[in-house]
């Protein structure tokens, strides 16, 4: 009996345990932020027969910064990859949005629209905005889920700035 007892002690006191590091090991919450990217590779495609139909490829560079009351990758170096098939300007856009700082990264996937409208004076002006979600991590964020959305603006033929809020959870 004192056997058992003390089997039933000890499963409860490793349950007990467990369960606190794994608490102890679970984070995440709200987050948000934005960045002033550069284009570092951009192409564009027109597609044959069909005129303002168009492949935008690119590759941006930047640095986060955030706007929340975390400090999650503040300051993290950001790579985005993008494609957007457009119309005159519009369409639908997506990428793969990585942060990066101290050896740990996150990659997020995000997909939205572009819209150009023309100004008074005839320039054009860009914004876009989509939703994201986490589809890998390393380092502490190995793991990581969440999702959320972004919108931003173009501020000149090769740069734009882009805010994201969401949420993430490291399993």
């Amino acid at each position: 009996m004192k056997t058992a007892s003390n089997n039933i002690l000890s499963l409860v006191v490793l349950s007990v345990f467990a369960f606190s590091s794994n608490q102890a090991l679970a984070e995440g919450g709200n987050i948000s932020g934005s960045a002033a990217l550069n284009y570092s590779k951009q192409d564009a495609s027109l597609a044959p027969s069909a005129d303002g139909h168009m492949l935008v490829f690119g590759e941006l560079t930047g640095s986060n910064k955030n706007t929340g009351s975390t400090d999650y990758m503040n300051g993290a170096d950001v790579t985005n990859r993008e494609i957007g098939q457009l119309f005159q300007g519009n369409g639908p856009h997506s990428g793969y949005y990585t942060m990066s700082k101290d050896g740990n990264s996150t990659t997020a996937l995000w997909k939205g629209e572009v819209a150009t409208v023309l100004a008074a004076d005839g320039t054009p002006q860009t914004s876009f905005k989509g939703t994201w979600e986490y589809v890998a991590g390393t380092g502490k964020y190995n793991g990581i889920q969440g999702k959320g959305k972004y919108s931003g603006y173009f501020t000149s033929k090769t740069s734009y700035n882009v805010d994201w809020n969401g949420e993430y959870s490291i399993k």
